[in-house]
């Protein structure tokens, strides 16, 4: 694959992301794909429980969009920076307990590092301001 293709990809998996294209997603993970969300702490294997990941955000922010704002790809690494803006629609859980709906719109900045292996993803790391999203929410609330 050229660095454009990797690029490509990748910009893709946002897109599939953002239509709930959940084939697409899958076609472009190899089974044994590896996330880590560095926020959350959270480590996830496999392309079935990664899919179960993408579809609870949907279910915490339906409307959910991630926009990317730069691509850049260097050997088998691609690092995607991403604008993502949602309405918190459903109940978000955390290890604190549920946050419950609030209708509130946010937008939040993330980083994403992708790793390619023989044309498809083999490792994702998440890199995002959990509490910019909380705070958005109103689920947190600074002095």
């Amino acid at each position: 694959m050229t660095q454009d293709e990797k690029k490509n990809l990748c910009r893709k998996f946002v897109e599939d992301f953002n239509t709930c294209n959940w084939k697409g997603i899958s076609n472009s993970l190899c089974p044994d794909v590896n996330y880590v969300e560095i926020a959350t702490k959270s480590t996830i294997n496999g392309a079935e429980n990664f899919l179960e990941l993408c579809e609870g955000w949907k279910s915490v922010m339906s409307d959910i969009k991630g926009e990317v704002l730069y691509a850049h790809s260097d050997g088998d690494t691609v690092l995607l920076e991403i604008l993502w803006e949602g309405t918190h629609s459903g109940p978000l859980q955390t290890p604190l307990g549920e946050i419950p709906s609030s209708g509130m719109f946010q937008k939040t900045n993330a980083v994403q590092v992708y790793e390619i292996v023989n044309g498809k993803i083999s490792k994702m790391r998440n890199l995002f301001d959990l509490l910019a999203m909380l705070i958005q929410f109103d689920a947190v609330r600074l002095k």
